[in-house]
């Protein structure tokens, strides 16, 4: 038998509860794309009674939230920067904290007719396809290991009528330089952080989330060969955990890096630091 809405949604909110942080939001979208619906909708008609196939579509999208697979990838969309994107289980979901490093990039580049950037470990395009949206004039070059998600990043670029060079590369392996820039939110968590089993992360390629024992393979490796692919006075922007901060500017300066910083996230966290070629 169906339910009505609110009932629905109060189902759904107690049978995520145990594996999410935002179970009532987490049911409240999953019933919403079941109806096709806006979630204001569900508010408006509370007590309206499901059809059977709707109530069926939803429970199931219930049981696959408990597994739990990331809302994001049941939807098949998630915004970033203002973007409705296309999300799938072969790319990291967007993180609004990574907003922080299309804001940081785009400050630079403002003022600047013509930018030559590159964007490793792309996944979905997020960065990518924000920024080129926000500054049409980048000449914009992005990569992944992975030829999956390359595919999804064109979907996205093609959603919202970007033109970016999309290229699979270990890194630098297949990229030719200089740049004016060089963006990139690596994977940064260490192998042994218990957090990878934890929520939704095991649904999430491993590969784009943690490097290797230490958490800095990535970012040491990129650190250390972008020096090769930056113009002088090029910059090097990069994602990282909140404690990593003082690792990536030592491994900065060591490299040949000034004028590094690090920009704050929304919860007062060091998550972006860049530096600039000597």
């Amino acid at each position: 038998m169906s339910k009505q809405i609110d009932n629905a949604i109060e189902w759904g909110c107690a049978r995520c509860a145990h594996i999410s942080e935002t179970p009532k939001l987490d049911a409240e979208l999953l019933l919403a794309h079941c109806l096709g619906k806006p979630r204001s909708y569900l508010y408006s008609w509370p007590e309206q009674q499901l059809a059977q196939d709707d109530w069926q579509h939803y429970q199931a999208l219930i049981a696959r939230r408990q597994e739990p697979t990331p809302v994001a990838y049941l939807l098949g969309e998630r915004e970033f920067f203002s973007l409705t994107l296309n999300t799938a289980p072969t790319a990291l979901v967007p993180r609004p904290e990574t907003e922080l490093l299309v804001e940081t990039t785009l400050a630079i580049c403002s003022g600047q007719a013509t930018v030559d950037l590159l964007e490793l470990g792309t996944g979905t395009g997020a960065i990518a396809i924000a920024v080129k949206v926000h500054h049409p004039a980048i000449n914009l070059f992005a990569t992944d290991i992975s030829s999956e998600s390359l595919d999804l990043a064109r979907q996205n670029a093609d959603l919202h009528s970007v033109t970016i060079d999309w290229i699979e590369s270990d890194w630098f392996s297949q990229i030719d330089g200089p740049f004016d820039m060089i963006v990139s939110n690596p994977p940064y968590i260490p192998a042994t952080d218990p957090a990878l089993k934890q929520g939704d992360l095991p649904a999430e390629p491993l590969i784009a989330l943690s490097p290797g024992e230490t958490g800095l393979e990535a970012l040491e490796l990129i650190i250390m060969q972008a020096p090769a692919y930056l113009k002088p006075g090029g910059y090097l922007l990069l994602e990282h955990g909140f404690d990593q901060a003082a690792e990536v500017a030592s491994l900065m300066r060591e490299h040949g890096f000034i004028n590094i910083d690090c920009k704050l996230d929304l919860n007062g966290l060091p998550r972006v630091s860049l530096g600039q070629l000597l």
